[in-house]
C-alpha cells in the first residue's frame, strides 16, 4: 500500500505525512494558550481536544512509517547514532500525546474544563510534549539536512569501495590502521596474516586452525578455513557504541560466521550471524543462552558488504546497503569486537572497518 502512495523519487512515504503531526500538534497548544484569554465563543477546549486526538493519531502512523522508512536508508556512521536519538523521542512523543489525548477526553467526561485553573494546568502538561516535538523535529532535520538520509534518490549510488591491488614490488605498511581516537581499518595487505596475531586474540580455538593465507583474486584477500570446530577471535580493546563494517566472501563457507561485538566472554555477547542457507540472525548471547532480536533472508554473490550497528538500545544489521535486521535489547556493556566461524570450508576477508558511535 505504501508504495501505491509514494512518489518514484521519494524513499519511502514517512518525509511527505512526518508535517502533519508537528502542525496540528503545534496549532493545537498555539489555539488552547490563545483561548485561555478569549471567551470561549471564539475557541473552547473541546476544538482544541479535538486536534490533539488528531495530532495523537497522525503520530502513530507517521512513528510507524517512521520504522519502515529507518530500514530504507543507508547512513554514515556519524549519523547512526542521530537516527537512534531520532527513534527514541519519536516514540517519547507518540505515548506522551496519546496518553495526554486520552486524559483530556476523560476532563471532558467529568466536565472538569468548566474550570479556569484546570484549564490552565492542562495546558502547562502539554508543554512537555512540545519539547519532545522539536526534539525528534531536530534530530530528523539533522539526519536530512546534515547527512542527506533518504535524499538524492534519483542518483545512483555507489558502490562500496572495495581493496585495490597492492605493488608487491613496493614495501608494504601494516594493513591494520588505528586513528587517534580508536577507530581502525583492516584492509588486508600481505601483511595481514602478521596483523591478525597482533591485533586479535582467541577465545575459542586458534590461529593454526584457521590456517590464514593472503591470496591474489583482482585484490588481496585473507582467507580463512573452517574446520568444524567454532573458531571466535576479538580484538583487544573494548567499545560502546560502534559501526562495524565487513567486506566479506562467504560463497565456500558451509556452516556459519557471526559479526560479534560487545563480547564479555565465550558466553557472553552480541551478534549478527549468517549461515549458509541464507538466513541472518540479530541476537544476544547471555550466561551461554541465546536470544534473538530479528532474523531475515540474504543472497550469498560474491563479495558482501556488511555492516553492523550497535548504538545504546538500538541494533542493526546491513547487507549491500539494506538493512536485513533491526532489534531492540538492553545496552550492552562495552566490549570486545571481531568473528566467529563454524562450519566447513572458507571465509574470504577484502577489509574490516571500526567506527565508533
Amino acid at each position: 500500500m505504501e508504495s501505491l502512495l509514494t512518489p518514484e523519487w521519494a524513499p519511502n512515504i514517512h518525509p511527505l505525512i512526518v508535517h502533519f503531526p508537528i502542525a496540528l500538534l503545534v496549532t493545537a497548544a498555539l489555539a488552547n494558550f490563545v483561548s485561555l484569554f478569549f471567551q470561549e465563543k471564539w475557541w473552547d477546549e473541546t476544538k482544541s481536544t479535538i486536534l490533539y486526538v488528531a495530532g495523537a493519531l497522525f503520530a502513530g502512523v507517521t512513528y510507524y512509517s517512521g520504522t519502515i522508512a529507518a530500514d530504507t536508508v543507508f547512513l554514515p556512521a556519524e549519523a547512526q547514532s542521530v537516527l537512534s536519538e531520532h527513534s527514541d523521542w519519536a516514540e517519547y512523543l507518540l505515548w506522551f500525546f496519546v496518553i495526554y489525548a486520552l486524559l483530556r477526553i476523560a476532563f471532558h467526561w467529568f466536565d472538569l474544563f468548566e474550570k479556569k485553573a484546570f484549564r490552565i494546568i492542562a495546558f502547562i502538561t502539554v508543554l512537555p510534549g512540545l519539547f519532545m516535538v522539536f526534539e525528534t523535529a531536530e534530530y530528523g532535520g539533522k539526519m536530512v539536512y546534515g547527512y542527506g538520509a533518504g535524499t538524492g534518490q534519483l542518483l545512483q549510488q555507489e558502490e562500496p569501495a572495495t581493496s585495490e591491488g597492492t605493488d608487491s614490488t613496493a614495501t608494504v605498511p601494516s594493513s591494520f590502521i588505528t586513528k587517534e581516537n580508536g577507530d581502525w581499518t583492516w584492509e588486508v595487505n600481505s601483511n595481514s596474516v602478521s596483523d591478525l596475531i597482533t591485533n586479535f586474540h582467541w577465545v575459542n580455538g586458534s590461529l593454526q586452525a584457521l590456517k590464514p593465507t593472503i591470496i591474489s583474486s583482482g585484490n588481496r584477500l585473507l582467507q580463512l578455513q573452517a574446520s568444524g570446530q567454532a573458531n571466535l577471535f576479538v580484538t583487544h580493546q573494548s567499545y560502546q557504541n560502534i559501526q562495524v563494517d565487513y567486506y566479506l566472501n562467504l560463497d565456500d563457507l558451509y556452516g556459519e560466521i557471526e559479526l560479534i561485538h560487545h563480547l564479555q566472554d565465550a558466553n557472553n555477547y552480541d551478534f549478527v550471524s549468517l549461515n549458509s542457507d541464507g538466513i541472518i540472525r540479530q541476537g544476544r548471547i547471555q550466561s551461554g543462552e541465546t536470544t534473538i532480536f530479528e532474523e531475515g533472508t540474504y543472497k550469498t554473490d560474491g563479495l558482501l558488504f556488511l555492516r553492523v550497528v550497535a548504538d545504546e538500545t538500538h541494533f542493526r544489521g546491513y547487507i549491500n546497503r539494506e538493512m536485513k535486521v533491526h532489534g531492540h535489547g538492553d545496552a550492552p556493556k562495552s566490549g570486545n569486537v571481531g568473528l566467529k566461524l563454524q562450519g566447513q570450508g572458507s571465509v574470504l576477508i577484502s577489509k574490516i572497518e571500526m567506527n565508533q558511535l
